[in-house]
């Protein structure tokens, strides 16, 4: 699992469930991660609940020994690969498996829309990295990228779902002027769409202000807006990481996310349990969220995003009231995180990964 967040987040709160669930079946679990996640203050945790944790070293040749040293071990079922679409890293597992005879079903969870080379030859090789492997999305729009390819893998899609335990909300009220968004990945995440919009927005309204939670690549953001605007004015606050993400949520007056891409949009979803309006991009992998009462803007478009603010901010403190409440209401009854775990378990079952 290619994931070296600083907090454990709603990822491994759904790791750690599905870990359960599978020691009920007598299954065992043994995460992989990045050296670079050695030191992470979730890794305890991981370990304290009886899973192996291995970090993958620096190095083709070294990353090649280690993985040559997982497979010796003939007790493997499977392997689950999140976050990571590196055919060079899916050889390397291959051909260790090869030499270890120790061929294994693999199956890779894309958490974001399917990306391919321009370039015919990679392309291909990509293609044949991924000969046999069973190609799992994380929304409807991520399996549709994966088919648009015209692969011969076996390819579905479960829908992300939520650790709803870690959101400890307190809202009070709607009479706030701040906004939030996420922006670890500038252009991605769509920040210079909010910047614009915020543009046209504060010629309006002059107390409004952003929050951009980056839980990394902060010199970048700060880099990239100032490239844009000049200087980090003082209407936009660049905020640290956080585990209590419910916090950011209960001090916005609405969560933007005005992505480019994305594969499914957890914080949209936490937001809306948070009661939390949502502000978003009408774009694959988060149109398809099944949460009715978000506000839908055109993707890239900074005059549509100022446009649905507005109106937003025109509407009653019993309007926005309502709106949180429904938002909620929606979130619990369609990604409460048992029925994620479930779906895994089910999605195991049925292609007897588990015998």
């Amino acid at each position: 699992m290619n994931y070296t967040a600083p907090y454990p987040g709603n990822f491994l709160a759904s790791m750690m469930m599905l870990v359960k669930s599978l020691q009920a079946k007598n299954i065992k679990s043994h995460f992989i991660f990045p050296v670079s996640a050695q030191n992470c203050s979730w890794v305890p945790e991981l370990t304290g609940a009886g899973i192996t944790v291995s970090f993958i070293p620096e190095g083709s040749k070294e990353k090649f020994r280690f993985f040559r040293e997982v497979f010796r071990d003939k007790s493997i079922l499977f392997l689950h690969l999140h976050f990571t679409d590196s055919m060079a890293e899916r050889l390397l597992i291959k051909l260790a498996m090869l030499l270890c005879r120790n061929r294994r079903p693999i199956v890779v969870h894309y958490h974001n829309h399917y990306s391919y080379h321009a370039n015919a030859l990679k392309r291909a090789v990509k293609k044949a990295s991924m000969h046999g492997d069973y190609l799992l999305g994380c929304s409807a729009g991520v399996s549709e990228s994966l088919k648009n390819e015209n692969l011969s893998n076996d390819i579905a899609f479960i829908e992300n779902a939520i650790a709803f335990e870690r959101l400890d909300s307190s809202r009070n009220g709607y009479g706030q002027r701040n906004f939030l968004q996420f922006g670890f990945d500038y252009e991605r995440k769509g920040v210079d769409i909010s910047l614009e919009a915020f543009k046209l927005l504060r010629e309006k309204y002059d107390d409004l202000t952003l929050s951009i939670s980056l839980s990394s690549n902060r010199k970048y953001v700060e880099d990239k807006i100032t490239e844009k605007l000049g200087e980090i004015p003082a209407f936009i606050k660049l905020l640290p990481p956080t585990e209590n993400i419910a916090a950011y949520y209960d001090e916005a007056a609405a969560f933007l996310s005005p992505s480019r891409e994305e594969g499914f949009c957890y914080s949209a979803v936490e937001a809306a349990y948070c009661k939390c309006p949502v502000i978003a991009s009408d774009i694959s992998g988060q149109n398809g969220i099944n949460v009715r009462g978000i506000i839908w803007c055109k993707s890239e478009s900074p005059s549509d995003l100022a446009d649905k603010i507005d109106g937003f901010l025109r509407l009653t403190e019993e309007e926005k009231s309502g709106l949180g409440s429904r938002l909620k209401e929606a979130a619990l009854k369609h990604y409460d995180l048992s029925r994620w775990v479930t779906q895994i378990i089910a999605y195991y079952e049925e292609r007897k990964l588990l015998n």
